[in-house]
């Protein structure tokens, strides 16, 4: 049976369905957190027998869960009987490919996809020393934030982010003090975002290092930093990275980050 969710108000079986996994879950668990009943965005939940099996969040990302077929397919023919637009499908390699098959010819057509992406998690105490540099960003320091994330996004996605929704969303992560940087003069030389928090986890978007300065270990004891300095929010620490971004895979497994799954990204 499908249910439609348009409230952050989540009944125990749901929490209880994404706390199992913390890590593969946060980024989902966010999005749920902030639905609310005039919101475009809803999500769906599957549940067998009463048993919650898969949820999926329907807003501008689409990250789904499942735990079984029923799950996928019901989910599936949601999606296609109302034509719901999306920019990119973010989640488990295992569930994002079989849902892509089924929605593929009613989807927007495909732009980029990040096939393999390693999900990284870190529950103990980072293996390197905090940069004492490494601070939350304020306010006045938006517009270096945003550069920094930008030359980010151009990297990793191939052109600029639609400027108005990057700098609404750099302004919202630094009110809450969720913007962590490194900063010489006027000039970022390091910065993390902590882009999602739920289920018992915390997922770190956005990590960037100049690119003059890479090499010289500000990335690897600047990621020690956040880490450390955003334990407040939630115990565990996650994020995924591409799989041919050797340089970063190698930083983070030095802060002690281990590999727990693999996600995929698809975008339209």
């Amino acid at each position: 049976m499908l249910e439609t969710l348009r409230t952050s108000q989540l009944s125990s079986d749901i929490t209880f369905y994404l706390h199992q996994r913390p890590e593969v879950h946060s980024f989902l668990a966010s999005r749920l957190l902030a639905l609310h009943e005039r919101s475009s965005s809803e999500a769906v939940v599957y549940r067998n027998n009463g048993v919650v099996e898969g949820v999926t969040y329907i807003g501008t990302n689409l990250i789904p869960s499942f735990t079984s077929r029923q799950a996928l397919f019901a989910t599936a023919d949601y999606l296609k009987s109302r034509q719901i637009k999306f920019s990119s499908i973010v989640g488990e390699s295992a569930v994002v490919f079989p849902l892509w098959e089924l929605i593929e010819q009613s989807a927007p057509a495909l732009r980029l996809v990040r096939q393999r992406q390693p999900l990284l998690s870190l529950r103990e105490e980072p293996l390197l020393p905090s940069d004492p540099l490494v601070r939350v960003a304020q306010g006045d320091e938006l517009d270096l934030v945003i550069a920094a994330g930008t030359s980010m996004f151009i990297g990793e996605v191939g052109e600029a982010p639609h400027p108005s929704d990057f700098r609404a969303r750099a302004v919202e992560l630094i009110s809450m003090g969720r913007t962590y940087i490194r900063r010489h003069g006027d000039q970022i030389l390091f910065k993390a975002d902590i882009g999602a928090i739920g289920a018992g986890a915390l997922q770190i978007h956005g990590v960037w290092v100049a690119p003059e300065y890479r090499g010289q270990g500000i990335g690897s004891h600047g990621m020690a930093s956040v880490v450390r300095l955003s334990k407040n929010f939630a115990p565990i620490a996650s994020l995924y990275v591409n799989d041919f971004n050797h340089a970063a895979r190698a930083s983070y497994k030095k802060v002690g980050f281990v590999e727990v799954g693999t996600f995929t990204s698809i975008f339209l």
